[in-house]
Order: structure tokens, then C-alpha cells, then sequence
């Protein structure tokens, strides 16, 4: 075993509810208990809420490894009681998540994967009923049988913790250097997670206030939006009636169980056909701001001022996070509401700059692709050096020309056809054909090494990134997955180092976004964060892609945070605001 340097091992789980159900609220956590087993020697020990004792504990066992399923929250309930977090870790949820991982199988609770490998733990029923009753507070737990319940649930959960590490160390497929950079990921996002984002909480709750009537207002089109909304919900037939009219063909799926073609108007085909009309942009947005406020608020702490949210790491395939109740998930206007912890502070963003494109030219060592990176606008570079713009040609003087051979610069990278490119920019299929040709010409050592990481890919059964994130290939998976697999996962190593190297510099991590991050600093702070940003990013970068130059993008906003995309639709629901506050 290469763990066998640590004197112990300890199994962790901890139980947490939160008052007045105000689930997830930071302000109304109460700390119920935690629990250390030791695999070598056997030992018990656990804390009730916030006994102090729980520091001199860790302080003595600093240099074990501790063990959790899903560790950050484990992390998080040891910060909240200031405890410094111990240096070693082994998240027994990212290893199966790193083992199992596939198209389609996503599932590593502790219970499933405790089931599926035939390894002792509690009914899921039973185990999901006394966790509500504990995440609610409602048990009593000065009663002693109370107390030996929870306990013994507790304790179970490090018990099968500590079976399942054992299984998966046993065979040794999961690197311990590979597991260390991600717990220290986890632990930065861990702190992330109980900073919290801070809100316009007075605006939100207005809106909350108002939603039925905002509701109403929303669907009655107008500001150029037709009527498509009906009863507050989006009607199909009338917005097909809208853009068969203006002359829009929409595309069609075929059905997996079926075979048949039939037509969506989900938000991802919305989001696909978004930049033939900006009607289709805003009647999106619409339906994810209804789709938001019918479900459950986002949780917007009014004590704390701060909005928060569970990252969700290593959840999808590609080994990107899959954030829930998160404000950057919902529709863009939202992020309005994103402001400055305090008036002497400022929001940053940060965003590596086309990342996919940059990481593909990385990967693929395509010269003409690097160059093309290069240039202060890829898109436009790529529509030069095709001839579809004359040299000198900027986004301001050739949008249009700017605007296809962006689809087809960043289509090409899922495997987007001719039809496909075709669909979204709303031009006929033989200069949909054209373009694609022109991306084959130019960039000849992208497509050899695409085609041949796929065809490996398939050949092995599995493939993997430059930090050791891997996926297993099935025989018949869809080749586009895996043509796009690469640029996505290595996004995902880059994301995970750069906000290590931007935590241990100590900086004000937010949130990450996909191939951004939200930061803040003081005003007079501002000179030395971009300090921190550009070292994080350019070791991120040089770790994963030696050599690379991947740029990135630092904005400041000094009132609250701003989307170009989403300002529409917030000046238009501000303006509804102001008319329900005159009325």
C-alpha cells in the first residue's frame, strides 16, 4: 500500500443540520457531530457541535491521512469551527468517480458504491430518513439513545469509507500524487464554499417580493418579444408560429426509443439556434428565469449577505464541475446581482481566453492553429487567413464574416457537420461545407490528431488528460463525445491547478466558472491580485500544456458584476420593477 508512510488512517464523516429549515443558509448551520475511525490501530473518537476539542485532535494527528466520501464536507465542517484543516486527504468519491467513470454512469454515493461492490452499509431508506431528521434538528440530542443513533449512523459511514479506500488502494489504480492535487483542490473550495458570493440580497428579495406579477409581465412579450408565453409558461405552438414566419428553420432530433424526428424546445436547442434572431436569445432567457423562480429560490443568506451553492466536483464525465443552485447556472440577468462585498471592495473576473481553441492547438501541436491563437482575435485571424475577410478586418467591420468562422472554429472541436453549422448560422449546406473545408486546409495537423486520438481511444477502451483525468470509451459511444472529450477535460485540469495556485496565494476565490473565476479585493488590492492571477494561471497552464502560451482576460467592476448577454433582460425586468413600484 503506498499509504503505509501515515502512523494512522482515519475514516471521517461528519452530521450537520440547520435551523428554522433554512436549508444551506450558512447563518443557520448548527454542527451536530463528526467521527474519526482508525483503520491501523482500530481507534474511535468523536466530537459533539462545536466542542473546541475537535483542534487539539487534529493539531495532534496533523500528520495522518484522513479519509472521506466527498470530503469537502468534511472540510467545510471543520472550518466552520476554525479548525485548521489536516494536510493529507484521500476522497474515496473522486477516486470511484476517477475509476468508474463513462458516459452514463455518474452514480458514486457512498451507499451505491458500497452495493455495488458488495461491501456492508446501511439501507439507503433507512440512512436517508435519520439524515433528514438530523439535517433538520429534528431529534433530541440530549436524549441518550438519541445520540448512540447517531453516532452508530455516523460512524457507519466511516466504516464504509474506510472498506471502500482500502479496495481501491489495494490494486493501487489511483496515483497518490494524482489524489493530493485534487484534495487540495477540494480544500480551496471548500474555503470557497463557506466565503459565499456576495448579493444584492434587498434587489433579490424585491423581485422574490413581485415574481407573480414580474411573471405576468415577462409573458406578455412587447420590447420585441412576441406573445409566446401563455399562463406564465412557454408556449410551443405560438412560438412556432413566430419563426416560421420570420422564414426559421428549426431543427429537428430523432428519438432514441422511437427513431422518429421530432422538434425540442429545450434549453439546449434553444441555445443552438439563439444566434439567428436575438428573439430566440431573449425568449430563452425567459424561460430560464420561469424555469428558476418556479423551482426552489436560490439560497441568498440575508445575514451573511452572500449567495450559496455546492460546487459539485468531479461530477460530469469530462470532470467538470456540476454546480447546484448556482446563480452562474441560471439566466445571465442574474449575475447582476453579483456586487462588491463592501464599498471599498471590487469584483475581478478572470477567464482564460478561447480555452478550448487554445488547449486543441496545445494538444495537437497544429502550428497554423497556434499562430491563429495567437493573433488578438482567433476568430478573425481564422476568417483572414481563410479569405473570407480581408487582412486588417476587425469584429467592428466584419461581424458577420466573424461570426461564422467562429461556429465553425469552436463547432469543429465537438464535431460539428455541415448540417450542424449549417442549422445554427442559417446559411445553406454546400458554405457550410466550404467552411469546414477551409478548417481542414488550414489547420491539417489538428484534424491528423484528432482522428487519431479518437481512433486510440476506441482501440484502449479508455482515454485521459494530461493530469491523469480518465474515461472509459465504450465500443459504440458516439466519436463527437470524444473529439471534444479532450479540450474539455484538460479545461478541467487547468481550472482545478489554477484555483490551487490561486488559494494558496491566499486570494478571494468566489467561484469558478467554467474556464473563469470570480475573485475580490480591496480597491488598492487590485495591482497585486492581478499579480496572483497572472502567476496561478501561467503555472496552471505550464503544468499542464508545457510551453503554451493560453491567455487570459482581467476585468474589474466596480458597482456589480455585468453580462453583456444578460443586460437585456435585466434593464427590462428593472423597468418592470420601477413600473410595479409606480403602479
Amino acid at each position: 500500500m503506498r499509504y503505509g508512510q501515515f502512523d494512522e488512517i482515519w475514516g471521517v464523516d461528519s452530521e450537520w443540520g440547520f435551523r428554522s429549515r433554512r436549508i444551506d443558509f450558512e447563518s443557520a448551520f448548527v454542527p451536530v457531530i463528526i467521527c474519526f475511525t482508525g483503520l491501523l490501530a482500530g481507534g474511535r473518537v468523536h466530537f459533539w457541535g462545536a466542542d473546541p476539542m475537535i483542534k487539539d485532535f487534529i493539531a495532534g494527528h496533523g500528520g495522518d491521512l484522513f479519509v472521506a466520501h466527498a470530503a469537502i464536507a468534511e472540510m467545510k465542517y471543520l472550518a466552520r469551527q476554525r479548525c485548521p484543516l489536516p494536510k493529507h486527504w484521500y476522497d474515496t468519491f473522486a477516486a470511484e468517480r476517477y475509476v468508474t467513470n463513462a458516459p452514463g454512469v455518474l452514480d458514486a454515493g457512498l451507499s451505491s458504491v458500497l452495493h455495488r461492490r458488495g461491501l456492508p452499509h446501511r439501507a439507503p431508506i433507512e440512512k436517508e430518513t435519520l439524515r433528514q431528521q438530523i439535517l433538520h434538528l429534528e431529534l433530541d440530542l440530549d436524549d441518550p439513545e438519541c445520540q448512540r443513533e447517531v453516532s452508530e449512523y455516523c460512524y457507519s459511514d466511516t466504516d464504509g469509507c474506510l472498506a471502500l479506500f482500502e479496495e481501491q488502494t489495494r490494486n493501487l489504480v489511483m496515483n497518490p500524487a494524482t489524489m493530493a492535487w485534487w484534495t487540495e483542490y477540494e480544500k480551496a473550495i471548500a474555503r470557497m464554499e463557506l466565503r459565499g458570493i456576495p448579493f444584492a440580497v434587498d434587489e433579490y428579495a424585491d423581485i422574490i417580493d413581485r415574481w407573480p406579477e414580474i411573471r405576468e409581465l415577462l409573458a406578455r412579450g412587447g420590447e420585441g418579444t412576441p406573445e409566446v408565453f401563455v399562463n406564465g409558461r412557454f408556449d410551443a405552438g405560438r412560438f412556432t408560429q413566430w419563426y416560421r414566419a420570420q422564414g426559421i428553420a428549426w431543427p429537428t432530433r430523432l428519438s432514441n426509443t422511437t427513431g422518429r424526428a421530432y422538434t425540442s424546445y429545450d434549453d439546449e436547442a434553444m441555445k443552438l439556434m439563439e444566434g439567428r434572431h436575438p428573439v430566440i436569445a431573449m425568449v430563452r432567457q425567459i424561460k430560464k428565469t420561469l424555469t428558476r423562480f418556479n423551482r426552489r429560490a436560490l439560497v441568498v443568506d440575508p445575514q451573511t449577505r452572500r449567495h450559496y451553492s455546492s460546487t459539485v466536483v468531479f461530477r460530469s464525465v469530462t470532470g467538470r464541475n456540476q454546480p447546484k443552485d448556482f446563480i452562474f447556472s441560471g439566466p445571465k440577468w442574474m449575475r447582476y446581482l453579483i456586487v462588491p462585498p463592501s464599498p471599498d471592495h471590487v469584483l475581478v473576473y478572470v477567464d482564460y481566453v478561447a480555452q478550448e481553441i487554445g488547449i486543441a492547438a496545445g494538444l495537437s501541436g497544429d502550428s497554423q492553429m497556434r499562430e491563429v491563437y495567437a493573433a488578438n482575435d482567433c476568430h478573425m485571424s481564422f476568417a483572414v487567413r481563410a479569405g473570407g475577410a480581408p487582412n486588417g478586418a476587425t469584429k467592428q467591420t466584419h461581424p458577420a464574416a466573424r461570426k461564422k468562422y467562429k461556429q465553425v472554429n469552436l463547432g469543429v472541436l465537438y464535431g460539428q457537420t455541415e448540417y450542424g453549422i449549417s442549422q445554427r448560422l442559417g446559411i445553406p449546406r454546400g458554405e457550410a461545407r466550404t467552411l469546414l473545408e477551409d478548417h481542414r486546409r488550414l489547420f491539417p495537423g489538428f484534424w491528423v490528431w484528432s482522428e487519431r486520438m479518437v481512433q486510440g481511444a476506441f482501440d484502449r477502451g479508455y482515454i485521459t488528460t494530461p493530469c491523469g483525468w480518465r474515461c472509459r470509451v465504450p465500443p459504440y459511444s458516439n466519436e463527437r463525445t470524444w473529439m471534444n472529450w479532450p479540450m474539455q477535460s484538460t479545461g478541467a485540469d487547468i481550472m482545478r491547478l489554477t484555483v490551487v495556485y490561486l488559494d494558496r496565494q491566499g486570494v478571494q476565490l468566489l467561484a469558478p466558472v467554467h474556464d473563469g473565476f470570480l475573485l475580490t479585493c480591496t480597491r488598492p488590492e487590485i495591482p497585486a491580485l492581478r499579480a496572483a492571477v497572472d502567476y496561478a494561471c501561467a503555472a496552471a497552464v505550464e503544468h499542464v500544456l508545457p510551453g503554451f502560451p493560453l491567455k487570459w482576460d482581467f476585468t474589474v467592476y466596480e458597482e456589480r458584476f455585468e453580462d453583456e448577454d444578460g443586460l437585456p433582460l435585466w434593464r427590462r425586468l428593472m423597468s418592470a420593477m420601477e413600473a410595479l413600484a409606480r403602479a
